[in-house]
């Protein structure tokens, strides 16, 4: 006879923690909420008052880095993914708000290691509770989705510089991502639509450029150069435009001379034949 009663307990105590897992899950979630309401006021400021939003989102991070250290507390050792696809996804949008963060305040790439840190994941948590490599992949695809949505706001602002500064970057990103041997799983399919996203960017830029909106790198230069028109004149261009008064004076008076002297020459030659006559 088959009886399984002695592992009723561990089917328990593993129900108990799942549930006590999603509960703090949930006040992850609860920390990231407030966290992500005072990022998306920046597709209503522009970008002088960038550095007062990030200075109003720094209180909402202690919560969160508290939330996550109350999780990882209840995560065994050694069993991080098998309970990893209850908090994932929390994992991933922690991690959003600090690549997205950085972004905003030094148009940078967060690294894998600086966004654990700032989360508050500590290097002694990595037998049972840290940031896997998807999750940080994951947010920095999320911040590329946000970017092409940005990029239009920052134009209704009067921002069109910004556009292009995404543009590049969202390339810069995609041609990163490129370079991994991603398999055919959730983050292959988001990576996918990288593409799409620099598409949009590249459409809100190839806009700006026909409307004339966006600055002319050889405007400088045309604006630098000499003004008058002896400095823009070429060598020789005095010689081709005809001599000045000065000039015209003295072959005036060459010519004046020279028939002066033909006058002259002309009147011996008649003396001289009279002579000559019987």
């Amino acid at each position: 006879m088959v009886d399984f009663a002695y592992l009723q307990d561990q089917l328990q105590r593993d129900a108990e923690l799942r549930e006590t897992v999603r509960d703090a899950v949930r006040d992850v979630e609860q920390a990231e909420r407030a966290s992500l309401a005072v990022l998306g006021r920046v597709h209503s400021h522009r970008q002088d008052q960038i550095p007062a939003l990030l200075a109003a989102l720094d209180p909402t991070l202690p919560p969160l880095r508290a939330a996550l250290a109350r999780l990882a507390q209840l995560i065994p050792t050694e069993q991080f993914y098998r309970y990893n696809d209850g908090f994932t996804r929390a994992i991933q949008q922690a991690s959003y708000i600090v690549v997205y963060r950085v972004f905003l305040e030094r148009d940078d790439v967060a690294t894998k290691d600086e966004v654990a840190q700032q989360l508050g994941i500590q290097d002694e948590w990595k037998d049972h509770f840290f940031l896997s490599t998807e999750e940080y992949l994951h947010s920095l695809i999320s911040l590329v989705n946000e970017l092409s949505r940005l990029a239009i706001n920052r134009v209704t602002l009067g921002d069109y510089a910004a556009p292009s500064q995404y543009a590049r970057f969202a390339k810069e990103l995609s041609n990163a991502f490129g370079l991994l041997n991603l398999k055919n799983d959730s983050l292959r399919k988001r990576f996918d639509s990288i593409k799409y996203d620099v598409k949009r960017l590249e459409e809100v830029v190839y806009d700006l450029s026909l409307r004339g909106l966006l600055a002319d790198p050889s405007s400088s230069s045309s604006s630098s150069a000499p003004s008058s028109s002896s400095a823009t004149r070429p060598p020789g261009a005095d010689a081709t435009e005809g001599p000045g008064p000065a000039k015209r004076q003295k072959k005036q008076d060459a010519a004046t001379q020279a028939e002066a002297a033909d006058g002259a020459a002309g009147q011996q030659q008649q003396q001289g034949e009279v002579a000559m006559e019987p």
